[in-house]
């Protein structure tokens, strides 16, 4: 029976010969991937035993001295994970792994001797000394391989020119947030070499990636020093996981129940009856809440960024008073979204949101570190007291909010990180109570441009009612709303069905479903535009009234969004903008722009504050200034406008334009 070296040989030479010898002559560093499934049942039908049995992972360095590949790295590709990153330990030791990781950070290519080349002074003999890893200490030859020269290591000179080197870099690896039990996680130092490690196999932090290689223990080094011993992974090949909802835990009897339950006439139901059940009331923001985590259609092969992307993300900011329940939400969220990070605005840094730069201790260079949007790239990021991170921190959420990325130029590096990440933020009004007549701009902290980028935003108020007030402490008291664990999904199912639909169902609108929300967004707009304090919703509504329309026909495992769903997006909108005081015609507030009554008063202000300045010179005094704000707020009085900050826009145009 054939060896496992032998059965290799044969397969390569029989399916990857031609291919070696073609990237051999583009004399640059490549790869060529050997299939995993295809190989494994070439080995079970020549020799009855698999890839595994056959230790076929320990020839294939071997293979490439033996087809003298020369730049063309041989790569196994497509194996099964069989390893988990958090159970390697030190019986794990010279092990040969497949695992799935997520890259906490990666160090710039770098370059290292892989053959040296030492030329005997005494003879002229060359001397080649192969290196196999970075970590290698040199070794100059102790006597010249030439037996009729007495040279020895003094008398032996390094040609750089004639050595050969390869390119390296480290990372640090941890696992992915939908695999950490408890939220714990633990840190791998790992190390790719040649065509891995090339400018030409991109690999960015944050990213989801399949490993293979062995996993070793070696001395660890401190600034040069010795200092004990660590965990290090030579990675055999990385990539990155394409499908990024790709679960091994979902079984067959897992997909049969799945489509099963996706065929339930109250799914839908089913599905926001699950979360946070023990919250009474809050219907359709539950309903808002289930279609940010089915988001829309993300693009088919998945690209990270393309001229044509389009966001697909759902965002959601939900307003509150205290002790309403707000919070209990964006856990229940936390508890059911399959891939989710939860953070704190009160302690949480501009940095922490986006990408840090950090030194690294291991390899005392300059590294970039994936923020928590990065970290949960396709999840949820759930902020909580979202009001109370910097306005700097909020504005930097404006990139990944709508180019689903985050670009950083640190310490002199350059990236740009895959972001594309849902945002559940939980806010506090400004005087912790959200007054309904008032603006609502005025009771939060919250940039404008921020503001305009959530999709949904809901308003949860504690309103005095005897009536409500009444049947909210009965259920309360009663705990009659909370529903029998028959009538809710469990949660190991609830996020085996997410998971399974955003992987699986890309819905396309129906024709009745694009000609209600054109109608709706013509019509809307005509409506705001024909009265003078109409505000017109904007594209940017469009586009998220299509992503929920979506979402709710993944909801239900149908390839077509109709025009129910429609309707039904349409009317979760609705009820985001009434709990803000807004009507369609002026939605568009929310995007910053200005009814035309208001530009009209911000138009004879502008002339006002520019006669002003013709006759005092600038800066105006303080006197002045008063009267053009008395005046100000007698044109809003008269125009039934409210004044806030439109003296403000008025004057800072006239200051740009000095």
């Amino acid at each position: 029976m054939a060896s496992g070296k032998a059965l290799l040989k044969k397969y390569i030479k029989d399916n990857h010969s031609e291919e070696i010898e073609k990237l051999k002559s583009q004399n640059k560093q490549c790869k060529v991937s050997i299939d995993y499934e295809s190989l494994n049942q070439f080995l079970i039908e020549q020799s009855g035993k698999d890839f595994w049995k056959h230790q076929i992972y320990e020839f294939i360095d071997q293979m490439e001295e033996i087809f003298n590949t020369g730049n063309v790295a041989l790569k196994f590709m497509n194996v099964p994970e069989r390893d988990n990153l958090h159970d390697l330990d030190a019986t794990s030791n010279n092990k040969w792994i497949s695992t799935r990781a997520m890259i906490k950070n990666i160090t710039d290519v770098r370059v290292d001797l892989k053959q040296a080349c030492y030329i005997c002074r005494e003879c002229g003999t060359i001397n080649l000394v192969n290196i196999n890893d970075p970590n290698q200490a040199e070794v100059i030859p102790k006597f010249c391989k030439n037996n009729q020269c007495a040279g020895t290591s003094k008398s032996m000179f390094f040609d750089k020119d004639s050595s050969i080197y390869r390119n390296y870099r480290l990372l640090k690896l941890e696992e992915p947030l939908e695999l950490r039990g408890g939220g714990s996680t633990r840190e791998f130092k790992a190390i790719v070499l040649d065509y891995l490690a090339s400018p030409f196999h991109n690999l960015k932090v944050g990213d989801v990636v399949n490993v293979t290689g062995i996993f070793k223990i070696e001395p660890r080094k401190v600034k040069g020093r010795s200092d004990g011993h660590e965990f290090i992974i030579h990675i055999h090949n990385i990539t990155p996981v394409d499908d990024v909802f790709e679960d091994s835990r979902i079984s067959e009897e897992d997909v049969k129940e799945i489509i099963n339950l996706s065929k339930q006439d109250n799914i839908f139901e089913l599905l926001w009856h699950s979360l946070a059940p023990e919250v009474y009331g809050y219907d359709m923001i539950k309903k808002g809440l289930i279609l940010q985590l089915f988001e829309g259609n993300r693009p088919l092969n998945d690209s990270f960024k393309s001229s044509m992307m389009d966001r697909w993300t759902i965002h959601v900011l939900l307003i509150g008073d205290p002790g309403i329940g707000k919070s209990q939400l964006i856990q229940s969220m936390k508890m059911r979204a399959p891939k989710n990070i939860t953070i704190s605005g009160t302690n949480t840094s501009q940095a922490g949101l986006t990408v840090s730069t950090v030194k690294d201790e291991l390899t005392g260079t300059w590294t970039m570190e994936a923020g928590a949007t990065v970290l949960a790239d396709t999840g949820v990021l759930c902020i909580d007291e979202y009001d109370k991170l910097s306005p700097s921190a909020q504005k930097s959420l404006n990139e990944p909010m709508e180019q689903s990325s985050v670009s950083s130029a640190k310490a002199g590096l350059v990236q740009v990180m895959s972001a594309r990440t849902s945002i559940l933020a939980g806010a506090n009004p400004k005087y912790s109570k959200f007054d309904p007549y008032k603006l609502y701009r005025d009771q939060l902290d919250i940039p404008e441009s921020n503001l305009s980028r959530f999709d949904l935003i809901f308003v949860l108020t504690d309103e005095v009612d005897k009536e409500k007030d009444s049947k909210l402490a009965d259920a309360l008291l009663n705990k009659d709303f909370i529903l029998d664990e028959s009538e809710i999904l469990d949660i190991d199912l609830f996020k085996k069905y997410i998971t399974w639909m955003k992987a699986n169902c890309f819905p396309v609108l129906s024709k009745d479903a694009k000609i209600l929300l054109r109608e709706f967004y013509v019509n809307t707009r005509k409506t705001a535009l024909e009265t003078s304090d109409g505000k017109p919703i904007t594209p940017r509504d469009l586009k998220a009234l299509e992503r929920l329309t979506i979402a709710r026909a993944k909801c239900e495992y149908r390839q077509e969004a109709t025009i129910t769903d429609a309707i039904e997006a349409i009317d979760i909108y609705k009820e985001a903008l009434s709990g803000l005081g807004l009507t369609l015609a002026t939605a568009g507030a929310l995007h910053g722009i200005h009814s035309q009554d208001e530009l009209n008063v911000i138009s004879d202000m502008e002339n006002m504050i520019k006669s002003n300045i013709a006759i005092e010179g600038m800066p105006l005094s303080a006197e002045s200034l008063r009267h053009l704000e008395m005046e100000c707020g007698m044109l809003c009085h008269e125009k039934g406008i409210n004044r806030e900050g439109i003296f403000d826009i008025a004057y800072s145009n006239v200051k740009k334009s000095l």
